[in-house]
Formats: C-alpha cells, sequence, structure tokens
C-alpha cells in the first residue's frame, strides 16, 4: 500500500486523521517523541501526545517509559488482527441487536447509488447472489474488478456471459468482445457497467472512476428483460460479424422468450397473412 493510502485506509476503519496521520509517521520511524511524530505527521504539539495516548489505548501503538516518554507503532499484522476481531465482533453484536428487533423493512424495488466504490459494491453483490445466470456487460477496468466475486460464481455453477467492446481479460463463462483498445475507445465512450443476475436483478451505472458516479439497482423483471436483450442484442452484432453462432447462448440469457419466438416466426406464413375486407 503507498504511503498516503495508509492513512485514508486508517480514516476508513474510524481511525481521526491525526490518529492516522501519526500511526504512518510511527510506521515510518519508531521510537519517536510526541514532538518528533507531532513534526513529521503534522499535527499541533498541543494535540499530539492525545492522539498517540489514543493509539496505545487500542493497540496500534506501545509506549516507552523514559524521559521523555517515547512511542512505537504497533506490527501491522498485529494491529490488522486486532481490527478484524473487533470488527468480527461488532457485526456479530448487531446481527444479534437487529434479530432481537424483530424488524424486517420493506425493501424497495429500485434504489439508486453513488459513487464508484459503491456501484462496484452492488455489482459484486448481485454477482454474489446469482443463482442460475449472470449477463454483464462492461469495460475492462470495471470487470477486473469483479474477477474474484466472478469464479466463485462459476463455481456455483451460475452460467455467465460478458460483453465489451473492448478487449477483455480472461474470464470464466461465455466472453464476447471486439478486442479494441480500451484507451481508443475511451476518447468517445464513457465507461458503463451493466450487471443482470438471475434475469431478474439489475444494476445499470456510470463508471468514469469518481465520486459522481451514478446508478440504478432494480428488482423489477422488466428492467432486467430489457437490460439483458440490450446485451444480447450487441452479442447478436458481433456474432453477425464475427461469423460465430450463439444460439446455445441466446438460449441461455432469454431462457424461453427465444422458443416462443421461433416458434411465433415459424408459424407466420412466408407471404404474411391478407387482410380481411372491411364489411
Amino acid at each position: 500500500m503507498a504511503e498516503p493510502d495508509v492513512v485514508a485506509a486508517l480514516g476508513a476503519l474510524g481511525f481521526s486523521l491525526n490518529e492516522s496521520r501519526a500511526y504512518r509517521a510511527l510506521l515510518l520511524e519508531s521510537p519517536a517523541t510526541g514532538y518528533e511524530v507531532g513534526v513529521r505527521a503534522h499535527i499541533p504539539r498541543s494535540a499530539v501526545y492525545g492522539v498517540l495516548r489514543r493509539l496505545v489505548a487500542v493497540g496500534a501503538a506501545r509506549a516507552i517509559a523514559g524521559t521523555p516518554e517515547r512511542f512505537a507503532a504497533a506490527p501491522p499484522q498485529e494491529v490488522l488482527t486486532l481490527l478484524r476481531k473487533r470488527f468480527d465482533g461488532q457485526a456479530n453484536a448487531l446481527e444479534e441487536a437487529i434479530r432481537e428487533l424483530d424488524a424486517t423493512p420493506a425493501a424497495p424495488d429500485a434504489f439508486s447509488v453513488r459513487g464508484y466504490a459503491r456501484v462496484l459494491e452492488e455489482a459484486e453483490r448481485l454477482i454474489a447472489g446469482a443463482e442460475d445466470r449472470l449477463v454483464i456487460s462492461g469495460w475492462p477496468r470495471e470487470v477486473e474488478r469483479l474477477v474474484p466475486e466472478l469464479k466463485k460464481a462459476a463455481k456455483r455453477r451460475v452460467y455467465v456471459v460478458t460483453f465489451s467492446h473492448a478487449e477483455m481479460p480472461k474470464l470464466p463463462g461465455e466472453v464476447f468482445s471486439y478486442g479494441l483498445d480500451q484507451s481508443a475507445l475511451e476518447s468517445f465512450w464513457k465507461h458503463r457497467l451493466i450487471v443482470v443476475a438471475d434475469d431478474a436483478r439489475t444494476l445499470i451505472a456510470a463508471t468514469e472512476g469518481t465520486d459522481k458516479d451514478d446508478g440504478v439497482v432494480s428488482e423489477t423483471p422488466a428492467i432486467a428483460e430489457v437490460a439483458t436483450s440490450q446485451v444480447a442484442l450487441d452479442i447478436t452484432l458481433l456474432a453477425q460479424r464475427q461469423k460465430r453462432d450463439v444460439q446455445h447462448v441466446m438460449a441461455r440469457m432469454l431462457g424461453h422468450r427465444v422458443g416462443r419466438l421461433d416458434t411465433l416466426l415459424g408459424d407466420k406464413p412466408s407471404g404474411g397473412t391478407r387482410p380481411r375486407s372491411a364489411r
């Protein structure tokens, strides 16, 4: 992890900005006096000793008696172990409290998400919950982030279909790509992501990599059907250009809809039907 990321990561785990900066400073050089930590971490002298004592209290630092008193960073692996244990304990306590509350709020059919990280979290959630099939359309940058969950889905025997205009990495399931250079595409197309799970749950989102990215998560089957049909159309056009047979893929993606359409088209007279004359 790069040095600036240590501060951000600790902040996400509930450490204050000064606590995060102080721990980073101790990682770089320990033991150190409070004055030395304050200078390196840009923490006011009036606050630095309180910050260090809080780090000691949570197990992230160790105090060394002497004149002056000095401080050392606890080994990162020990800190990670402590944080994981505490997080698991807090999560278990929350789970028990919710169970005792015995309340199940009604889930909305659709809700919005904002921010690149949240969009990808929802994509991972949909993939993790898939039981039968997944339809995905996106860019390599985003799809690569989803690979761990896609591999787990494949192990669960979930049928995975992925489409992209850009060149894709090795993925489980069926992959359809024009193999175009991602940077060239970015000159005129924006990053977008579609994930459809089990023909029922859908994520459609912007994935430009910023906090302004937004998307919609839906559990409306009609939206899932429209999104799947759009990806199916993209795959069909690619297959025509590459002369690939995708009938088996369409059958799995679209299910009974493909068979029913084939039947209707087969029953239709080649010359069409003659309209009845008005009476």
